[in-house]
């Protein structure tokens, strides 16, 4: 099977995670065609994610100005939890 790499704004990530939590405090059953596009959103989302995360690293790491690489590297890390 195939991986499609969708490219998600941020503003759709947002809607996804929201209908996704909105979903998950209401499931009583789903299809498994819903679960199988919801899982994909999901991935999809979080190997978006991801790479935003690692350029992020990467900007920080060359970045001159160190203030903001500093900036750069607290959001990085409050997104770390």
């Amino acid at each position: 099977m195939g991986k499609t790499t969708l490219n998600l704004t941020a503003g759709e990530l947002n809607t996804a995670a929201t209908r996704l939590f909105e979903r998950a405090e209401t499931i009583t059953q789903i299809t498994l065609t819903d679960l199988v596009s919801d899982l994909r959103l999901a991935g999809q989302a979080c190997e978006r994610l991801a790479a935003v995360r690692a350029e992020l690293s990467e900007i920080a790491a060359k970045c001159r100005d160190h203030d903001a690489a500093r900036e750069l590297r607290d959001m990085l890390d409050d997104a770390d939890g």
